[in-house]
């Protein structure tokens, strides 16, 4: 966004994901799988393996090329695009523009898939300049995952129709630029706190190895920028591939964890091809419009547990629907009112600390060192 200069300047805006952001703080507990996640559903992607050739004729032997003409995402043929430009220069591209937008307001609506169950989630997000974002989420039901979904995650098809008053939870963030507050419904249970972003980046941008430029994905309060900046750091990507949806056209930026992420955000020894944790995703794919420079879908892919089955497949998908750029936004969007009788409680001086004890002190993990086996006899 075109941002006022404030102090905020890391906070490009609250992370619109936010239900990712919930999946991958799982991630970060390191808890051990009990089984592969790969058994309850075929592959719907082909050969994905980064050091193995696509079995799609024609297509380049790259890193995490889809190899399927029957990718769920687009249905449509990956094509080899000699004139694409190179991944990292295009997410600078992206984020600078998101830079120069005066705000930005669309709809989500989210797919995770883990364990043979289906859990969707829809929302809106919007943020506007100086660092104003307001992001809010209905959870539904989960449901049992069936073959004929991945026909359902098309990305120019019509999402699910969900009932709101099905949704089992909610979430709402909303941020004025100096406080974040956080409101979680789940059933009955109401529970909302804050937290002072100025008070936070003042202490962790003077804490000893904290890198400053990351802060807000961290904290997760940052923007669709913060969360391209994030990826660029832990990630190594395939060259930009393009997709033609309809009307439409995409490039597709596909990254897998680099060696260091693997190492040490994950703790996975160097000879584990695939995280045996169904939680936690090897890969992670934009799907940005060639038109506007704005992402359309992200995922997080899940590669399959076995070594010997090159696929992958999505776990976590998040579209951008209806996406309208610099439209002046009502100046409640970004105000938040504590429901009555609910308490607000200040967790400013929690995330502090939580920062510098981790720092000093990273917590004691799993260390997986073979992944486990898939099991293909559930369908």
């Amino acid at each position: 966004m075109n941002h006022k200069p404030n102090s905020l300047t890391n906070f490009p805006g609250l992370t619109f994901i936010t239900a990712v952001a919930v999946v991958l703080a799982i991630a970060m507990h390191q808890t051990p799988a009990k089984s592969a996640d790969e058994k309850s559903l075929p592959p719907d992607t082909a050969a994905s393996d980064p050091k193995t050739p696509s079995t799609d004729a024609g297509a380049p032997a790259t890193l995490g090329v889809d190899a399927s003409a029957t990718d769920p995402a687009t249905q449509a043929a990956t094509a080899a695009s000699a004139d694409a430009p190179n991944p990292t220069d295009l997410l600078n591209q992206v984020r600078s523009k998101l830079q120069s937008l005066d705000s930005l307001k669309c709809d989500l609506h989210q797919i995770v898939k883990m364990s043979g169950m289906t859990l969707h989630a829809t929302g809106t997000y919007a943020e506007a300049s100086g660092n104003r974002v307001s992001v809010e989420f209905r959870i539904f039901p989960t449901q049992t995952s069936h073959k004929d979904d991945t026909k359902k995650m098309a990305i120019d098809a019509e999402p699910t129709a969900l009932a709101p008053e099905t949704a089992r939870g909610e979430l709402t963030q909303v941020s004025d630029g100096s406080v974040l507050f956080t409101l979680w419904k789940n059933g009955g249970t109401v529970q909302v706190t804050r937290r002072n972003l100025r008070d936070i980046m003042d202490v962790a941008t003077k804490v000893a190895g904290y890198d400053a430029d990351h802060v807000a994905m961290d904290l997760g309060v940052g923007g669709l920028r913060g969360l391209i900046s994030r990826i660029e750091s832990l990630m190594e990507f395939a060259p930009v591939q393009t997709k033609k949806v309809g009307e439409s056209d995409f490039y597709v930026v596909r990254g897998r964890w680099n060696a260091k992420a693997r190492k040490e955000l994950f703790q996975l020894a160097d000879d584990v091809i695939a995280d045996p944790r169904p939680h936690v995703p090897e890969y992670v794919v934009f799907y940005i419009d060639t038109k506007t420079l704005i992402p359309r879908r992200i995922e997080y892919r899940k590669r399959a547990a076995d070594p010997a089955q090159k696929f992958d497949r999505p776990m976590v998908t998040l579209d951008l629907r209806n996406v309208v750029l610099n439209e002046t936004l009502p100046e409640d969007t970004f105000v938040f009112t504590t429901p009555d009788g609910v308490k607000e409680e200040d967790i400013t001086e929690q995330t502090i600390q939580a920062i510098q004890q981790a720092i000093q002190a990273p917590a004691a993990t799993d260390r997986p060192t073979t992944p486990v086996p898939a099991d293909d006899t559930k369908q």
